[in-house]
Parts: structure tokens; sequence; C-alpha cells
């Protein structure tokens, strides 16, 4: 949903049903230009359905904090606790992009999620939706940084939203929380990001498989997360298909078919619980 005064603006320049759509779609949503993504496009076959007269982006956030409660006894990353985003959020942009098409069908949106051309999170900064933290991620004032990004690219114009927006702290607890040294105050280092080295296939150095240990997660890190003090009073999400079939532990031999990790398949997440139990063993 949108500030009063974005409301009322595009109250007046869409019609209410084509409101009423993103604000089922999404809990909190707004507009940049598309000219200014454009030059900054990702390489995916995704790029190939975007618009050809492309004008503004659409960009959405499916916030998937379940309080911490939830997470207890967790050993896979918050994000992947929920059953697999990307089935969610492409139902619900997809669904919205075919409503708003029979509203306006002059004009074309396409949904995207997850292997998105867009850059996602610069198109939410530029939405006015939040701010890049230091560890690269939107962090938005009632959710924090715990938010999926998708967007619907369309031919139709409408204004940028420039929504109420508050900074990174600056604090750098996320830096001196990263367990692998992979922040810094000026940059990130995926490659040694300890959520991007556990989903590669192959042996891991043994710096890193003691990392995953020391933090009990055999899929994915938090660590810069949980210390961000915009994240202390997050908001519970209000996404109704991130409350079913939660699941904080992975286990030998799960049906992976609902889960964000499935794309890796059983080997990958079996040898990453493999170092956890060899350390419960010593």
């Amino acid at each position: 949903m949108l500030g009063e005064k974005f409301d009322c603006e595009y109250m007046n320049i869409m019609d209410k049903r084509a409101v009423d759509i993103l604000d089922r779609t999404s809990p909190c949503w707004g507009v940049c230009d598309f000219k200014d993504v454009s030059g900054r496009l990702l390489s995916c076959r995704a790029v190939g359905r975007l618009p050809e007269n492309a004008v503004s982006v659409i960009v959405t956030l499916f916030p998937y904090y379940l309080g911490e409660e939830r997470y207890e006894g967790a050993n896979i990353s918050r994000y992947a606790v929920v059953p697999d985003y990307h089935v969610a959020m492409k139902q619900r942009l997809e669904s919205a992009a075919r409503e708003l098409r029979k509203i306006y069908p002059n004009e074309q949106f396409e949904a995207f999620c997850g292997s998105s051309p867009v850059s996602e999170v610069f198109a939410a900064e530029l939405a006015g939706l939040g701010a890049r933290g230091k560890n690269g991620l939107l962090i938005t004032g009632k959710y924090g940084s715990w938010v999926f990004i998708g967007e619907i690219v369309t031919t139709m114009e409408l204004p940028k939203t420039d929504l109420d927006v508050k900074p990174c702290l600056g604090c750098g607890l996320c830096v001196r929380a990263c367990p692998t040294g992979a922040l810094s105050e000026n940059c990130f280092d995926k490659e040694k990001c300890l959520s991007h080295i556990g989903q590669q296939k192959g042996d891991i150095p043994k710096e890193y498989t003691a990392v995953m240990r020391s933090i009990g997660s055999a899929w994915g890190c938090d660590e810069c997360q949980k210390v961000c003090p915009r994240n202390q009073n997050a908001a519970v999400t209000e996404i109704g298909e991130f409350v079913k079939n939660v699941r904080v532990k992975a286990s030998v031999n799960d049906d992976l078919a609902d889960r964000a990790y499935s794309w890796r398949g059983h080997d990958v997440i079996e040898r990453n619980l493999k170092f956890l139990e060899s350390e419960k063993e010593k």
C-alpha cells in the first residue's frame, strides 16, 4: 500500500480497481521510471519478456519475517524457512498483471520475480520503498530487510513514488557480525559470503565449514541481518502463503518440492547438514 498522499494521487490516475489489485498483491508497493533502471539491466533469459516500450516499473515487496519465536532451532536461513517464495510471488504478480491487462487493454504488463532483469534493490530504492544497507540488502521502514522484491514492468506511464525512507544508520554492526569478512565499510565480496559459498557444488574450504558449524546453518546466513537496528522491530508478514508449511529445520532426505533451496537438489543441502552433524559428534 502507498502513503495517504500517493493513495489520493493514484486514485486520480489509475482505475480504483487497479489500485485495489496492487494492494491485494503486495502490502507495500511503489513505482519508478523504467528509463532510470534500463542502464543497469541484468543479463538473464527473462530480459526478452520486457515490454518493448516500457515506461514504468511497479516494485512490490513481500515481507517474510515470522517473529523470533518461530525460528527457534532453525538450521537454515530465514528466507528459506517459508515455502518457496518464488511460487507465491509469481502467482500473485502474474495474476495482478493479467487483471491489469483487462482494465488497460492497450497497455502491457509483465511480471518478474527471482530471475529478474531489473536490478531489484536499485529499483526499490528509486521507488522510495527503502534504502540499501552495507550488506547490499534493501532496508525498509516497516519490515526491515526481511523482504523479497518483485516487479511488474509496464508501458503505462505512472508517477514515481517518493515515500518516507530512513537511510542505513551506518553503524557498521553488520560488517562486524559477518562471520567470513565478506562485508567491509564500502563493499560486499560475494565470493566470501557464506550464503553464496554454501550453495556451491563440490568441496568447501574447511574455514567456511567451521563457520557453518559455528552459526548452525546448513543453508544461508542471516548474521548481518540479525544485528541490524532496523530489523529489531520488524513487522510480521501479512503474506498468507508464507505462514503455512513453515519448516525451520532441514533434514536428510527431506522432500524439497516447495523449498527455496530445491533448485540445488539434495546433494548440496545434505553435504552441508553433514558439516553440522560432524560438530555434534565431537
